[in-house]
C-alpha cells in the first residue's frame, strides 16, 4: 500500500506493467519498502475508536500510524497529498467513529485513497462489493474465515492501478511480500473457495447454524444456575444478522465462572474453544461465554453440550 500511495500520479507507467510478459524492471518502487521511504506518502490516518492489534501491518511495511480524532474537521487536518498514505479504516469500527462515506468523501477531496480492512466483513456475501460501491480505493478481505479458503489467503479489490502496485511487492517481484508468498495449490484452493462461497445458498446456511444453535441453548438452559440464549454478530452498517452464537451467562449456582468454565474446556480432550467476553462481537459481553455453532458437525455440537453439562453437573455434585 504505500507503494502504491507513493505512486498514484504514476498511471501512465502502470499500464506497462504486465507480470506474465516482464521486461520493466521495477526495482526502483519495489526495493523501497521497509526502510528506504524517503519521499514516500508513509501516514496512515486512523481514527483512534478505529485502532486495533491488527494495524501494526502498515508499521512493519514501513508506515506510520497517525491517530486522530472522529470529526471531518481533525481528519481534513491530517491528511497531506505529500506525506499521507491511504487510510487505514477498519470495516469494523466502533460506533462514535466516523462512517466510512464520510472518510471517504474527506480523504478524495484532499487526493488520498481508501484502504478498508474487510478480513472478517463476509458473510454476508454482499459485502465483497459493498465497500468499493461505497468508494473505498482498495478493500482487503480473508481467504479463510467464512470464504473456507486456505487460512493463508487473502485477496484485494478495488482500484486496478493500485492492486498492481501491491502485486509489485510479491512474487515474481522482489518486493516485501515476496516473502509470504502462496504457493500454487493456495491460489487455486482460494479461487475455488471463493466460488463455492458466492454460489452457496446463505440462507440454507443461516438457518442450519440457527437450528444448532437453539438445540444447544435448549439442551443448556435447565442447568442449575445458567442463563443461555441466542446472540447474533450483526453487519457494522445496518445490524443484519450474520451467524447466531449460543451464549451462556453463569449465577453463583453453577459453582463456577464462565471464565473458568472457558479454560476447563480447554483442557477437555478434545480440546474445546469458545469465546469469553467477545467485546469485538457483542458490547454487552459482560460474563459472556459464546459457542459457535458455524463449523460443527452434528456429533461435535452433542460433544461440546455434553463436555459443558458435565464440567457444570461436577461443580454442584
Amino acid at each position: 500500500m504505500l507503494g502504491a500511495a507513493a505512486c498514484i500520479m504514476k498511471g501512465t507507467e502502470l499500464e506497462k506493467f504486465d507480470p506474465i510478459k516482464g521486461g520493466h524492471s521495477w526495482s526502483y518502487i519495489t526495493t523501497k519498502l521497509p526502510v528506504r521511504t524517503a519521499g514516500l506518502r508513509t501516514d496512515f490516518i486512523v481514527q483512534k475508536p478505529n485502532r486495533n492489534s491488527y494495524d501494526f501491518s502498515p508499521e512493519l511495511a514501513g508506515g506510520h500510524m497517525v491517530e486522530v480524532g472522529a470529526s471531518k474537521e481533525e481528519l481534513k487536518a491530517a491528511y497531506d497529498p505529500k506525506k499521507t498514505a491511504g487510510y487505514y479504516y477498519t470495516a469494523r469500527s466502533r460506533k462514535n467513529s466516523l462512517p466510512l462515506e464520510d472518510v471517504v468523501e474527506v480523504a478524495h477531496s484532499v487526493d488520498t485513497p481508501i484502504l478498508v480492512d474487510a478480513a472478517s466483513e463476509v458473510p454476508p456475501k454482499r459485502k465483497l462489493r459493498l465497500y468499493t460501491n461505497l468508494g473505498a480505493d482498495l478493500v482487503v478481505f480473508s481467504g479463510g474465515k467464512h470464504i473456507s479458503g486456505p487460512n493463508n489467503s487473502g485477496f484485494i479489490v478495488g482500484r486496478k492501478d493500485l492492486i498492481k502496485l501491491a502485486h509489485l511487492q510479491s512474487y515474481p517481484f522482489n518486493g516485501i511480500g515476496r516473502s509470504a508468498k502462496m504457493s500454487r495449490e493456495a491460489i487455486v484452493g482460494l479461487v475455488e473457495a471463493l466460488r463455492i462461497y458466492i454460489e452457496h445458498d446463505e440462507k440454507q446456511a443461516f438457518d442450519g447454524w440457527m437450528r444448532t444453535a437453539e438445540w444447544m441453548r435448549d439442551q443448556l438452559r435447565e442447568l442449575p444456575g445458567v442463563d443461555t440464549g441466542i446472540t447474533f454478530q450483526r453487519t457494522v452498517e445496518d445490524g443484519e444478522p450474520i451467524a447466531p452464537f449460543t451464549y451462556i451467562r453463569l449465577t453463583s449456582k453453577a459453582g463456577i465462572t464462565a471464565k473458568q468454565l472457558n479454560q476447563k474446556l480447554k483442557e477437555e480432550d478434545p480440546v474445546i474453544y469458545t469465546l469469553y467476553e467477545p467485546w469485538f462481537l457483542h458490547d454487552d459481553c459482560a460474563g459472556m461465554l459464546i459457542i459457535n455453532p458455524e463449523y460443527l458437525l452434528p456429533e461435535e455440537a452433542e460433544l461440546v453440550v455434553e463436555k459443558v453439562k458435565r464440567i457444570l453437573r461436577s461443580q454442584v455434585g
